[in-house]
């Protein structure tokens, strides 16, 4: 059985989804600029009340994924805040000229850890993607949130399935973006993803 995980952009809807039978969250605030990192309150309350996996966007801006120091710092205490309040997860990105930024990710991934650690749809930004996939396994990311360098996954799902036979299980691929109770079985299906992820997949 895949795993659904259903991405939220408040308190609310991340009770809504777990009672409609999601296997994990992603909890973001302002999902309208693809999501930011939600308040402390937020964070806390979710992961007190729902007995599934709370994994937490980290992402200090809407915007691009190009972050200067500053804003590398603002993620790193984000992620602590994370780490002691309980959460399963964290979702990450940055890239520099079109791939991935090795420095920031390193950063982010030593103060993650043991936490479980998503690589975001920045991954569609980068041009050589095989190659991306082997730094991630490197610094030791879980999976790859990506829509397949497309539009949507359903537009990217050849690209999809070609990662998903590359990464050959050494880090997950997990669709997203654009899918829905109706198009996600078949999704599935062709990609041979064993995760998938969206808004609308319940």
């Amino acid at each position: 059985m895949a795993i659904f995980e259903v991405c939220v952009g408040n308190y609310k809807e991340a009770v809504l989804a777990a009672k409609r039978g999601a296997d994990r969250i992603e909890l973001c605030d302002n999902l309208l600029e693809d999501g930011t990192t939600p308040s402390y309150g937020t964070i806390k309350m979710t992961i007190e009340k729902l007995n599934i996996p709370v994994m937490v966007i980290i992402r200090p801006r809407g915007g691009d994924f190009y972050y200067t120091d500053d804003e590398l710092e603002i993620m790193k205490s984000d992620i602590e805040m994370c780490k002691n309040l309980g959460a399963y997860g964290v979702v990450i990105g940055a890239i520099k000229d079109n791939k991935i930024d090795y420095r920031i990710i390193k950063d982010l991934v030593n103060v993650a850890k043991p936490m479980s650690i998503t690589f975001h749809m920045a991954f569609d930004e980068i041009e050589d993607k095989k190659s991306a996939i082997h730094y991630l396994v490197e610094l030791g990311g879980d999976r790859i949130l990506t829509k397949g360098g497309k539009e949507n996954a359903i537009e990217g799902m050849k690209c999809l399935k070609e990662l998903v036979e590359y990464s050959n299980g050494k880090i997950l691929i997990m669709p997203g973006k654009g899918i829905n109770k109706e198009n996600r079985d078949m999704i599935l299906e062709y990609t041979k993803a064993i995760e998938i992820h969206g808004s609308k997949i319940l």
